[in-house]
């Protein structure tokens, strides 16, 4: 039978290498975060992708997902996808989003982004809702457990691995720009935290 302080040893040492696997942010980072990501050359942030002002989407051609980020702490989002029905597979949901503002990153290894609360947009489209098409303002704070950026041997490019809150892993993005493609970096609509209208 094996002591008591042989097993806590064992079971530390097993957390502590269960834990360094998830922390992608120490071991990963190869290159810095800044630059726009993309799942696929479709969806990419920038002025292409949504107009605020107006409340309008340009449609890519296929879903995908793109953030852009700065060095000195701003980000953008744009995103595309579809929500499947089980019971009734005519009723695919479709979600168009996008917003920006500001992101931090945590001691811990995790990031949290914090969107300007009045220029996120978000358009709905669901065929079997009482209301099939509906566009309004987004604001969704997000906090990814971990993160990493390494280089993709296939594509000869630098790939970045977002995880989500409960791990989940998001799509992979590839690097597509550097600088990044981003709308201004500040409030776009609405009034700004120092109670300016933009």
């Amino acid at each position: 039978m094996f002591p008591v302080k042989f097993l806590l040893v064992a079971a530390a040492a097993l957390f502590q290498g269960a834990r360094a696997q998830g922390d992608l942010s120490d071991t990963n980072n190869i290159t810095s975060l800044q630059g726009t990501w993309s799942s696929n050359s479709h969806v990419e942030t920038g002025g292409t992708f949504c107009n605020p002002a107006n409340y309008s989407f340009t449609y890519p051609a296929t879903t995908g997902i793109s953030y852009s980020f700065t060095d000195t702490g701003f980000f953008e989002e744009a995103q595309y996808r579809f929500t499947s029905n089980a019971t009734n597979p005519t009723c695919i949901t479709a979600y168009i989003l996008w917003q920006h503002g500001k992101y931090q990153l945590n001691d811990n290894g995790s990031m949290t982004l914090y969107p300007f609360p009045s220029d996120g947009r978000i358009q709905v489209q669901d065929p079997c809702a009482a209301v099939t098409n509906l566009i309004t303002e987004y604001n969704q704070q997000t906090l990814y457990a971990d993160w990493g950026i390494t280089m993709d041997s296939t594509r000869k490019n630098y790939k970045m691995q977002l995880n989500r809150f409960d791990g989940a892993k998001m799509p992979p993005m590839w690097l597509m720009a550097n600088p990044p493609n981003m709308l201004p970096t500040q409030y776009l609509t609405g009034v700004n935290a120092s109670g300016q209208a933009a």
